[in-house]
């Protein structure tokens, strides 16, 4: 008698297969970027994003002039970016769909003012990225240069964990929640 086949491999590639196709990549942090993404809005002060945005970083310099972007996030990540600053949610980092509000109020500033909504929505599964844009920065401070979040708890800036990139000008920090956030080398804010 000959051994029974499954066809468990045949369904559950087929099932991968159009699961993909149905989710396709709209709302990955990899997605092709656009001028403003569905979802979005934002209150733009001068000119528009540069179309040579890498994962919503302006690497050819020029960049937007907008100060706040909401857009809506799940399960699959994506991406908000505003003056200098860029959020990247990795996919699975949301259980559910939020509300991701992303403002720099003073682009001569680097200080981002972060929210979710739902609130519960605070806490993410995986770290979020924080990446910021120094080219606006004195050369001599990018070695020192860190993320830094304001604790209200204490009234006092603390340090994030940072990684410079010297090549791509940016410091990009891992964050479980949304706070304030700023660029500062040597403990103080700053270009």
């Amino acid at each position: 008698m000959k051994p029974r086949r499954s066809r468990f491999p045949q369904n559950l590639a087929l099932s991968l297969a159009i699961l993909l196709a149905v989710a396709g990549c709209s709302d990955l942090p990899t997605k092709p970027p656009t001028a403003l993404e569905d979802g979005s809005s934002a209150i733009a002060t001068g000119t528009s994003e540069a179309p040579a945005e890498v994962l919503g970083l302006n690497l050819l310099g020029g960049g937007g002039s907008t100060t706040t972007k909401t857009k809506t996030i799940g399960i699959l990540g994506g991406v908000v970016s505003v003056g200098n600053f860029t959020v990247v949610f990795p996919p699975a980092a949301l259980l559910t769909t939020a509300t991701v509000t992303v403002s720099q109020p003073d682009l001569a500033h680097p200080v981002v003012n972060l929210s979710i909504s739902p609130a519960s929505a605070n806490r993410f599964l995986l770290p979020v990225l924080l990446v910021a844009d120094v080219k606006p920065m004195n050369p001599s401070l990018l070695s020192i240069a860190t993320i830094g979040y304001y604790n209200p708890a204490t009234g006092k800036w603390e340090t994030v964990a940072s990684t410079i990139s010297v090549l791509n000008l940016t410091v990009t920090a891992q964050l479980w929640h949304f706070s304030t956030y700023r660029v500062q080398a040597g403990g103080k804010a700053g270009w």
